[in-house]
């Protein structure tokens, strides 16, 4: 009898440690699960464009010439880039989808979605889909935007359990480590931006201290319902949850007003900010006002990975494959301009081939210096020599370029951020697609493909000074690598500005098997 008596004693003692035990295999489970859409909130599609408007009345003469194609409007410039994305929303009368893999908290994130409440306020449905990578900091103002009628803000594959983010990415990996890179504007069924651009300040060079060099097309025509397509795909998905299933703590009314009162002050500081008078300059809105806007117009094919890409198990509907079989077909030359490059081996063996058939290919990517991911240099640098052997051409953009027009002020540093391909000087491809392990067999991508041999023209003119200027020629001398800056006319044998930590950090992760995840 008294053993038994001194058994429940100690489990007695025992009944706070095994509740904490409990309440953690509560938390892993929550942390580990994969949130499904609650039935209640149904699907929706895009709506149709309207049978009268400013914009369609403004887009109606070039669009009567050309019923069956697609016109773009290249975005070089980051001023341009967020005038455009201004204008279309301002210009909305029925409907505005969004859908970013990064969505900034900062002036030029701020202004968006204060020009998205005010098309609200105006009976315009708006639609926010975002990637869970960076919503933590938002989800105060997104779940104030999300209280208004009009608008409707979801999360791509979040994380289920919003306190405990970090494990949630430890038991969850494989799932979490899938994330949407896709990056679309949609205003009315009737004009999209489409390209490499997130939103916030860096983007659009609005930031002093680093500026993304980018690349969107403003697109009409007939890729637009494509697009819109692809979006209610993405809209519609599993993996795609409601905010307020994800925060179902609805905010009070006070703060809901002081969530008004604050951006409405922020706005109204926004309006002596250096750059506002920078946007009033862009000479967009003036070409804007006349209506001289230069279209460039062809066939166009809207490119996207399906929203379960790493649940597909028919990777003949990814992206990577469409690309794959574009590039094959060239017969000419092929440029690749791509900020995070790491080919693989498969891939460098195909892009060397490739010159070994008499195809012209040049590369541009970041250099050490201006690459904002290191890792990703440390995967691309292990095949220079094997792409120079083959007779590839290897740029490399410089950290601190010697032209920089699109800042207002002037950034400390840049780095490139466009994904374009450029297919026989016929064919353009912009999107989101790095070329990349990531892009192709990870996150999901978008882009849009464009025939037109205008425009291959142009961006290759454009490309040919910038080069010159911007960016190092790497060559191969008595075995050495070595960059050339032909502006200067100077030479260097060790990775240009990139600083002796950087360099061993990048020597370092270079050994690391970790090139599937770059």
């Amino acid at each position: 009898m008294l053993e038994y008596s001194s058994l429940f004693r100690r489990i007695f003692k025992m009944l706070p440690q095994f509740g904490i035990l409990l309440i953690l295999l509560s938390l892993l489970s929550a942390c580990s699960s994969a949130p499904t859409r609650d039935p209640a909130y149904s699907d929706s599609s895009y709506l149709a464009t309207p049978e009268s408007s400013v914009l369609l009345d403004y887009l109606e003469p070039q669009l009567s010439i050309h019923p069956s194609q697609t016109g773009v409007l290249p975005l070089a410039e980051g001023v341009d880039a967020f005038i455009a994305r201004l204008a279309l929303i301002r210009s909305a009368q029925s409907s505005i989808d969004l859908q970013y893999y990064i969505y900034r908290a900062d002036e030029t994130g701020k202004t968006l979605v204060w020009q998205l409440l005010e098309a609200a306020e105006r009976g315009v449905r708006v639609r926010l889909l975002l990637d869970d990578t960076t919503s933590a900091p938002l989800e105060s103002g997104l779940a104030a935007l999300n209280h208004h009628p009009n608008i409707q803000v979801r999360l791509y594959n979040p994380v289920y359990s919003r306190t405990f983010r970090g494990l949630s990415w430890l038991f969850s990996f494989a799932r979490l480590n899938h994330r949407m890179h896709n990056k679309s504007l949609t205003v009315d069924n009737m004009v999209s931006v489409v390209g490499g651009r997130n939103i916030g300040n860096e983007y659009f060079s609005a930031n002093d201290e680093l500026e993304f060099g980018d690349f969107d097309l403003l697109a009409i025509g007939k890729a637009v319902p494509a697009i819109s397509d692809q979006f209610d795909l993405y809209w519609n998905a599993p993996l795609t949850i409601p905010l307020e299933q994800l925060l179902p703590k609805r905010l009070t009314r006070e703060k809901l007003l002081q969530a008004d009162a604050k951006m409405r002050q922020e706005q109204q500081a926004m309006q002596d900010h250096p750059y506002y008078q920078r946007l009033l300059q862009s000479q967009l809105i003036t070409n804007m006002e006349q209506q001289q806007l230069d279209w460039y117009w062809g066939e166009a094919k809207v490119l996207f990975d399906p929203p379960d890409k790493l649940r597909s198990a028919e990777p003949e509907s990814w992206m990577l494959a469409d690309i794959g079989r574009f590039l094959s077909q060239v017969e000419n030359n092929i440029l690749i301009i791509s900020p995070y490059f790491v080919p693989t081996a498969k891939g460098a063996d195909a892009l060397a081939q490739a010159v070994a058939n008499g195809i012209e290919v040049t590369v541009v990517t970041n250099s050490l210096a201006a690459t904002d991911v290191v890792a990703v240099h440390a995967g691309y640098k292990k095949y220079r020599r094997q792409l120079l052997e083959a007779g590839v051409s290897l740029y490399e953009v410089k950290a601190d370029p010697d032209h920089k027009p699109s800042s207002w002020r002037g950034s400390s540093r840049t780095s490139l951020h466009a994904k374009t391909f450029v297919l026989d000087d016929k064919d353009v491809f912009v999107g989101s697609f790095n070329f990349d392990p990531r892009s192709a067999w990870i996150n999901t991508e978008m882009g849009i493909l464009l025939h037109q041999p205008k425009l291959a023209e142009h961006m290759q003119w454009q490309l040919g000074g910038a080069l010159l200027r911007n960016a190092y020629r790497l060559a191969l001398e008595e075995d050495e690598l070595v960059w050339h800056d032909d502006a200067k006319q100077e030479v260097f044998y060790n990775e240009p500005a990139a600083g002796f930590w950087r360099s061993l950090s990048a020597d370092i992760l270079s050994l690391l098997p970790i090139e599937s995840q770059l």
